[in-house]
């Protein structure tokens, strides 16, 4: 990491739409965080048509936030995320989701030190720590998900290949979410930028950095709040979309698969209900609410899969047999 110079800048950006329920504990987390040496915060959120009072939250804290709005059509996550890196001023870009509110005011210096081992660092992704009543499955995904890819207080690196011989490394290197990232501001506006895509332009952006030859790091201690607050319905939709995102913007390729679709609930089922067993911060009623509701979350998530799986499979289909039909012609 370059040493800073002065009014150097850290800039911090959050896409915002209908996002009024964690978004005041979001802007105050992000105003009062520690800052490395010669450093100055950039706060900056773009609103894409919120009918809520999100844009009422935001307006109070005055310049202190870079504000400015879009009408929805024109937003894109990874289209959205690309603007914001060329409003912003900073040496590094820190993301966050509406929802994701950091857990301490050393959030932002727990996500820079990465960048202080190498300059081939390009990319950081941390922890996400479930909300303490979110729903059960996504409450177990994310904490099992984030409880194996590092220690506590260490910093993992991710790479495409071998350092020493270029062998290929493990798929899952590939992980990355902006729900609580930072990536270097010169490779965005260069080399590397957000690819504009429906969906998955996170884990696109961490396959194209590590192609490019930079690292991707993951810091433990640079964590926030989060947990996704899906229905059963919103669930299926956004394991559809993520599956067809992943698919479309990475290298991810799954074939459909009956079997799953009809008995892969029943796992993760039975994981959530030992979850609920030992998890104290549900109460008697809400753990017989969640003992009904698990599997229709946990069949939702397979339908969604399948329904992605079998739509990117036949789209490429019917690609290669109009291909084959035109070179006939």
């Amino acid at each position: 990491m370059s040493k800073a110079k002065a009014n150097n800048f850290i800039s911090v950006f959050v896409p915002v739409y209908n996002g009024e329920k964690y978004l005041s504990e979001l802007i105050e987390s992000v105003l009062n965080q520690e800052l490395p040496a010669g450093y100055s915060l950039e706060f900056i959120m773009i609103d894409s048509g919120s009918t809520d009072s999100s844009v009422d939250i935001i307006e109070t804290y005055g310049d202190k936030i870079k504000f400015s709005e879009i009408p929805n059509k024109e937003f894109g996550h990874g289209k959205t995320r690309q603007r914001a890196a060329e409003l912003a001023r900073g040496e590094y870009i820190l993301f966050l989701s509406q929802d994701a509110t950091p857990s301490s005011y050393r959030w932002v210096i727990n996500m820079l030190e990465p960048f202080y081992i190498s300059d081939r660092v390009g990319c950081v992704f941390g922890r996400q720590i479930p909300r303490p009543n979110s729903v059960p499955t996504i409450k177990r995904e994310v904490a099992t998900t984030f409880a194996g890819l590092g220690a506590p207080d260490s910093l993992t690196i991710h790479r495409e290949q071998s350092l020493v011989d270029g062998n290929p490394m493990n798929s899952l290197n590939t992980f990355f979410s902006d729900v609580n990232s930072a990536v270097r501001r010169d490779l965005l506006l260069g080399e590397v930028p957000f690819r504009d895509v429906k969906y998955a332009e996170d884990q696109a952006l961490a396959e194209d950095m590590q192609k490019k030859g930079y690292l991707k790091a993951y810091s433990v201690a640079g964590s926030v709040w989060h947990s996704n607050e899906y229905t059963t319905s919103e669930y299926l939709k956004r394991k559809f979309d993520e599956y067809t995102g992943l698919q479309e913007s990475t290298s991810y390729y799954s074939e459909p698969s009956i079997k799953n679709l009809t008995l892969g609930w029943i796992r993760p089922t039975i994981q959530d209900y030992k979850f609920l067993r030992r998890d104290p911060d549900y109460s008697k009623k809400q753990k017989l609410k969640w003992v009904i509701l698990s599997p229709l979350y946990n069949i939702n998530m397979q339908r969604g899969k399948f329904a992605s799986l079998k739509f990117y499979k036949d789209k490429k289909s019917s690609e290669k047999y109009s291909l084959e039909q035109s070179r006939k012609k």
